[in-house]
């Protein structure tokens, strides 16, 4: 059909060949791959959705060997947040307000950090108690932003199968962090970073660690010699453990949905072989407890959506898992940890006095952590070359929950352990893969709040995670 005067050539107007099926002018089609790439090649900018979470969760062992752990997340979450902003309008889900609510009311807290904690030492307001503030507040910022930039990007902005291959990509890094812990424990490098700060801020040891490589913390579990616990790349043993419970999952999908050869299904068996023996030798009872709640959680929810043969791989894989455990020395390991139970006795006296906190300022807390006078065992024992655990503890430093009750009050936990009860309750529903895989990290964050805190990577995983089941809503990736 030809053009004629005064009639612009239309969809309708343009011939179809025989067997070519047009979709109508109201559906959206996505635009060839050829397209694709051919933008992707030219010389604009690389919007912030394709960068900065790449950034936060691929390169972020790149961020930790120059130093700069502390204030990799937050940085990253600036051009996020920015993206937020120039948008617009922003959708939130309704469990959302409850965590903007702890932010704000975080910010309110900064009021009392001068204050002392009762039966505690007065603070020190030192440069490390407001970095600590700093960094606690930045953390929470970071972790709502990352939450809100992943739900309100499309499926078509930023792919599902994207972010769950960062995701388990980084899972990766940790099994080969974990076995670098185990094998090179005694390596020590000073970054970067710890090269050009002041020594006013080098003094504090808080930070000083946190500029400081390690593969492994060393610690007196088993014994009075200390020994090496799987960490890279973090800081802490049970961040690392927490992180690796959280992304199994998702690396699990990943797999699923990955490559159908040989060796696309073999070497994920290999890798996920490979995490059981730095999971041992962490000697981390609180994330053993995760990997059985994880466990028992997805055959659950499995067993629900009617996947029967996922289930039976699950109890199959948890079997062999067990006799290799027991054949091996991990077994005695596991043993020896469970007949060593040395943090009940320190964990119990740190939790009362952070519930005796929160009576004493239950609305905003103190801002930050105190310190205790003396330990549970006496008020005069002190720190020595022959136990660096002794004397003066951190009230707060043996879960979020506790951390929560002693720096924002029974309201700002209250806030925190609803936010993730109610993600969970309000997508219970959803039995597709990303609804399962997002679903238990509820349940897992409400655990770990009792004996790990969880602020940085181990936020931003749980907030990508729900993130993914938020947007599962309305776009299902995975059936």
């Amino acid at each position: 059909m030809t053009a004629t005067a005064g009639h612009t050539p239309s969809r309708e107007d343009a011939p179809v060949a025989r067997g070519v099926v047009v979709p109508p002018d109201h559906v959206k089609t996505l635009p060839p791959l050829a397209a694709v790439l051919r933008r992707r090649g030219t010389r604009e900018p690389l919007p912030a959705r394709d960068w900065a979470l790449f950034a936060m969760i691929v390169l972020y062992p790149v961020g930790w060997l120059l130093g700069l752990t502390l204030a990799w997340i937050p940085l990253l979450a600036i051009p996020m947040a920015l993206e937020l902003i120039r948008r617009g309008r922003v959708r939130l889900p309704a469990p959302a307000t409850l965590w903007i609510l702890l932010f704000f009311l975080g910010l309110v807290s900064v009021t009392m950090l001068g204050a002392t904690v009762p039966d505690a030492l007065p603070p020190e307001m030192g440069i490390g108690r407001i970095l600590a503030f700093a960094q606690r507040m930045g953390d929470i910022f970071a972790a709502g932003v990352v939450l809100l930039y992943i739900g309100n990007m499309s499926e078509r902005e930023l792919p599902t199968r994207r972010v769950i291959k960062f995701l388990a990509f980084f899972f990766v890094v940790l099994v080969i962090g974990g076995i670098a812990g185990m094998f090179l424990p005694r390596i020590q490098v000073v970054t970067p970073l710890a090269e050009v700060l002041p020594q006013s801020i080098m003094s504090n040891g808080w930070v000083r660690s946190s500029v400081k490589i390690e593969f492994a913390q060393w610690q007196s579990i088993l014994g009075e010699a200390p020994s090496p616990r799987p960490a890279a790349p973090f800081q802490y043993t049970n961040t690392w453990g927490q992180c690796l419970v959280l992304l199994m999952p998702w690396f699990v999908i990943a797999t699923l949905h990955g490559p159908r050869t040989l060796w696309g299904k073999t070497w994920p068996v290999l890798v996920l072989i490979a995490s059981m023996v730095p999971t041992v030798y962490s000697l981390n009872r609180g994330m053993w407890a995760g990997v059985a709640i994880l466990v028992g959680y997805l055959v659950v929810r499995m067993a629900i959506k009617g996947s029967v043969m996922p289930v039976a791989m699950v109890l199959v894989g948890v079997a062999l898992a067990g006799l290799i455990v027991l054949m091996t020395p991990l077994g005695s390991t596991m043993m020896e940890r469970f007949d060593n139970p040395h943090s009940n006795e320190g964990r119990a006296s740190l939790n009362a006095a952070a519930v005796e906190a929160a009576k004493a300022s239950p609305i905003i807390g103190f801002g930050g952590q105190s310190e205790t006078i003396g330990s549970e065992r006496s008020i005069a024992i002190g720190q020595s070359p022959s136990c660096e655990q002794c004397g003066n503890r951190d009230i707060g430093s043996d879960g979020q929950l506790w951390m929560f009750l002693i720096t924002q009050g029974f309201v700002g936990a209250g806030l925190y352990l609803l936010f993730f009860a109610w993600m969970g309750w309000r997508f219970r529903r959803d039995h597709s893969w990303v609804g399962i895989a997002g679903g238990v990290t509820a349940p897992l964050a409400i655990w770990f709040s009792t004996i790990y805190n969880s602020l940085g990577m181990t936020l931003v995983i749980m907030m990508i995670s729900l993130a993914l089941l938020w947007r599962n809503e309305t776009s299902r990736v995975y059936t």
